[in-house]
C-alpha cells in the first residue's frame, strides 16, 4: 500500500476526528477553519511519515524496516480466522549503563606532625649556703662545801650531891658554891656569798633573710603549623535522565466505531527531555597551613635570699649572789661560881654521902652540807655550715621538632545507574483477546491472576470492564509489555489459559 493511501486514510480519520469534536457542523466559517486544520495536519502527518521511515531504517531496532511495513499496513498479516488481532504499542528498549560522577576533586593536604617535648629536671637554689655562730654554754660542776652552822660548845651539867638522913642538930645545908654554866651568845650575822660568779656569753645574732621573686621559664616559646581546612561551595548543574522523543499515543473519536478491522488512532507525541538537577561539592580554596607562635611561658619562684649575715655578740651575765644568814660566836660559853650561904636548924638533916659535881656535856659543832655550782668551762661559740636549699622545677624542653608532610587525597567518584534508552517504541499488529474470542470463564481467570499480583480488583464477575482494563494496562506497564489492548502474551505472562 502506497504512502499517498496512507496519507489519504490517516487524513480521513483525523477529518472525522475533529468532526466529531466540532460544536456545530453548519457553520461555513467553521468549516473553513475545520479546512485549515485539515490542511495543518496533513502537512504534520507528513513529516511525522518521514521521521517513521527514518526510524524504520535505523539499524538499532532489530527487523526495523519489517515491523514498520506490519504496522503500517491497515490488515494485520497472517490473521487466522477466529483471532483478534490490533495494533499494540511495542515499549521502548533500555539499558542500564554505570556512570561514574565526580564528587571530590583530588587534592592534598599537609599533615603536620606536632613537636614533642620531654620534661627535665632543673636545679634552682632557694637559699644560699651560709655558716651561723651557734653559743656553746658554760658548764658548771657541783661543789659541795660542809659549813659549821653551829659551833661545838661545852655545857657543865650539876651532878647533885647523894644526902642521907641524920637527925641532929646540924647544918642543915651547908654553904656551896655551884658552878653555874653561863652559855655562850651568838649573834646573827648576815652574809651575802657569791653562789655564781660573773660571765660573759656569746649570744650568736641568726641571720635574716628577704623573700625574692625570680621569674623562671617553664614552657619555651613555640611557633606550630596550624592546617586551614580547604572550604567548598555547592554547584547545581542539569544532568538528562531522559532524552527528549517521540512517541504514538491512542486517540479516541467516532472512527473508532467504523468496523473491526480498522478504528486504532494514534498520535505521534514529541516527550520532551527530562533533566533532574544534582548539587555537587566543589572546592573552593586549597587548605593551607600558617604560623601560630604560642610564647613562652614563665612562672614566678620566691626564694629567700640572705639578707643580713649571722653575728655574735657578747653578754655579760652578772654574778648571782646569795644571802647566807650564820651563828657568830659573841661570848664563849663559860662557868660561874654561885656562892648559897649554910642553912642551919635542928631538922633531921640529910649527911652528904657525895658531894655535889659538874660534869662537862660536850654538844659537837654542826654543820650543813652547801652546794654550789661553780663555773667549769667558759662559755663559748662555734661556727656551724647551713648548706644551701636547692628545689628541682620540672620544665619542658622540645624533643623533637614539629613536621610538615604532604599527603595526597584521591579524587572521589560515584557510580550510578543511568537508562539508556537501545530501540524507540513503536507499533505492531498482535493477537489479542476481544469480545469474539472470549468467555466470562478466562475474563474470571484474568480478574483472578491479577488480584493474586495486587492489582485492584473489587469482584470476580467476568465481565472486562474499566477496571480491569485499568488493570491490565498498570500490569502490561509494570512487566514491560505491549501495551493497547488485552495481548495473548499478558495472559501467558499471567498464567491464563
Amino acid at each position: 500500500m502506497n504512502n499517498n493511501f496512507k496519507v489519504s486514510a490517516i487524513s480521513a480519520a483525523v477529518l472525522l476526528t475533529v468532526t466529531g469534536c466540532s460544536v456545530s457542523d453548519s457553520s461555513n466559517e467553521a468549516l473553513a477553519i475545520k479546512d485549515q486544520q485539515i490542511q495543518k495536519l496533513n502537512e504534520q502527518i507528513e513529516e511525522k511519515n518521514t521521521t517513521i521511515a527514518a526510524l524504520s531504517s535505523s539499524p538499532s531496532v532489530p527487523g526495523a524496516n519489517d515491523e514498520a511495513s506490519v504496522a503500517n499496513s491497515l490488515i494485520p498479516p497472517n490473521a487466522e480466522l477466529g483471532h483478534c488481532y490490533a495494533k499494540v504499542l511495542v515499549p521502548a528498549q533500555y539499558r542500564t549503563d554505570p556512570v561514574q560522577r565526580l564528587i571530590k576533586e583530588a587534592q592534598s593536604r599537609i599533615e603536620v606532625t606536632p613537636a614533642t617535648y620531654k620534661v627535665v629536671e632543673k636545679k634552682v637554689t632557694i637559699r644560699e649556703a651560709s655558716s651561723k655562730l651557734v653559743p656553746v654554754p658554760a658548764t658548771y660542776k657541783t661543789v659541795t662545801e660542809n659549813i659549821m652552822v653551829e659551833p661545838e660548845k661545852i655545857t657543865l651539867v650539876p651532878v647533885p650531891a647523894v644526902y642521907k638522913t641524920v637527925t641532929e642538930s646540924v647544918m642543915v645545908e651547908p654553904e656551896k658554891t655551884a658552878l653555874v654554866a653561863v652559855p655562850a651568845v651568838y649573834k646573827t650575822v648576815t652574809e651575802t656569798v657569791m653562789v655564781e660568779p660573773e660571765k660573759t656569753a656569746l649570744v650568736a645574732v641568726p641571720a635574716t633573710y628577704k623573700t625574692v621573686s625570680e621569674s623562671i621559664m617553664v614552657e619555651p616559646e613555640k611557633t606550630e603549623l596550624v592546617t586551614v581546612p580547604a572550604t567548598y561551595k555547592m554547584v547545581s548543574e542539569q544532568v538528562l535522565v531522559s532524552p527528549a522523543h517521540t512517541e504514538w499515543k491512542k486517540g479516541r473519536g467516532e472512527i473508532e466505531k467504523v468496523d473491526h478491522a480498522t478504528g486504532e488512532i494514534l498520535c505521534l507525541v514529541e516527550v520532551p527531555a527530562v533533566y533532574k538537577t544534582v548539587t555537587t561539592k566543589v572546592l573552593d580554596q586549597d587548605a593551607y597551613t600558617k604560623e601560630v607562635k604560642t610564647p613562652a611561658v614563665y612562672k614566678t619562684v620566691k626564694t629567700k635570699a640572705l639578707d643580713t649575715a649571722p653575728t655574735s655578740k657578747e653578754v655579760k651575765t652578772p654574778a648571782v649572789y646569795d644571802t647566807v644568814t650564820k651563828q657568830e660566836l659573841v661570848t664563849p660559853a663559860t662557868t660561874k661560881e654561885v656562892v648559897t650561904p649554910a642553912i642551919y636548924e635542928t631538922v633531921t638533916k640529910q649527911e652528904l654521902v657525895t658531894p655535889a659535881t659538874t660534869k662537862e656535856v660536850v654538844t659537837p659543832a654542826v654543820y650543813e652540807l652547801v652546794s654550789s655550782n661553780v663555773l667549769d668551762t667558759p662559755a663559748t661559740t662555734e661556727e656551724v655550715k647551713i648548706p644551701a636549699i636547692c628545689k628541682m622545677v620540672k620544665t619542658r624542653v622540645l624533643d623533637v621538632a614539629a613536621k610538615e608532610t604532604k599527603i595526597s587525597i584521591p579524587a572521589e567518584y560515584e557510580t550510578y545507574d543511568t537508562s539508556v534508552k537501545t530501540a524507540e517504541p513503536y507499533l505492531k499488529w498482535q493477537e489479542i483477546l476481544c469480545e469474539t474470542n472470549t468467555t466470562e470463564d478466562v475474563v474470571s481467570k484474568l480478574q483472578r491472576a491479577l488480584q493474586a499480583e495486587d492489582y485492584n480488583i473489587s469482584q470476580v464477575d467476568g465481565v472486562y470492564g474499566a477496571e480491569t482494563r485499568a488493570a491490565v494496562n498498570a500490569y502490561q506497564e509494570d512487566q514491560n509489555l505491549n501495551k493497547g489492548a488485552l495481548t495473548l502474551e499478558t495472559l501467558e505472562k499471567l498464567g491464563v489459559q
